[in-house]
């Protein structure tokens, strides 16, 4: 009787569930898009980006569209703190994805953003 009831537990409250990786449209699903961003940087340089945002769920997705207008301003701080330069010079691309999503997440309550992609970017 104990061996049973212990196998039970086990099966069904200890054992760590297996759990499967989103499919590619649950993941395209949960993109938010921005919409294009044209800003000075330091310097007399100016950027014009588009990003879209990963988030790992829809919950996290719903709040990125609420709030929309504190994205933007964020990435939008983001580029006013890089120069042209900074962006330009190796690992510029990889620099501004992870200060964008380090100042996204800082105020997401729902979840945390998974990846920033960069759909397009000038810069002159």
């Amino acid at each position: 009787m104990v061996v049973i009831g212990g196998a039970l537990a086990y099966q069904f409250v200890i054992k760590p569930q297996a759990h499967e990786p989103p499919s590619a449209a649950a993941l395209q699903s949960w993109q938010y898009a921005l919409n294009q961003i044209t800003t000075n940087l330091q310097g007399s340089s100016v950027i014009q980006i588009q990003l879209t945002l990963q988030a790992p769920n829809g919950a996290v997705a719903t709040e990125l569209s609420e709030r929309q207008a504190q994205v933007d301003d964020a990435v939008i701080g983001v580029l006013h703190d890089l120069s042209g330069p900074q962006i330009m010079a190796p690992g510029g691309r990889k620099l501004i994805k992870s200060l964008v999503m380090k100042r996204v997440n800082s105020f997401l309550v729902s979840g945390k953003i998974a990846a920033v992609y960069i759909d397009s970017m000038i810069v002159q």
